[in-house]
């Protein structure tokens, strides 16, 4: 019978540790987590400069932490990661048309942006992602099903 409850008890704790674990910490009401980042976002600001909401890039999260949605000018996919406030988006794929050099302009800086880690806040339906060369906010977006 000990034995048993040995290897259920070893099972448990190395289930917990191989999971992707991204409670929050009591201790910080702030700390991001797989519930407040999972919904649909709309860029909104590059650098504090408002950007046209029609044809805005999206960044959509899933509670299994897969990330998709529109860079400005393709479509992206990729599984994201959330550390210690930073976040990414791994193994980032997309589609490969070509646009007009302004939509590919915000393709590369969102793209960047989301493949290379960067710091995460939310605060007030609002997502800012922060690397070391620009930041970019986003809202969520309000879905039309009742």
């Amino acid at each position: 019978m000990k034995k048993v409850l040995l290897v259920a008890t070893l099972a448990s704790i190395g289930a917990t540790a191989c999971s992707n674990d991204f409670t929050a910490d009591p201790s910080n009401p702030n700390a991001i987590t797989v519930e407040n980042i999972a919904q649909k976002w709309q860029l909104a600001m590059v650098d504090d400069q408002a950007i046209n909401a029609e044809g805005a890039p999206t960044l959509t999260i899933n509670t299994d932490m897969v990330a998709s949605g529109y860079s400005g000018c393709n479509r992206y996919f990729g599984n994201a990661q959330l550390e210690n406030s930073r976040f990414r988006i791994d193994r980032m794929a997309s589609t490969r048309m070509a646009c007009a050099s302004q939509a590919m302009d915000m393709e590369f800086t969102v793209s960047d942006v989301l493949s290379d880690w960067s710091e995460i806040n939310i605060t007030d339906n609002q997502l800012t992602l922060a690397n070391h060369k620009t930041t970019l906010t986003f809202k969520t977006v309000q879905s039309n099903t009742p």
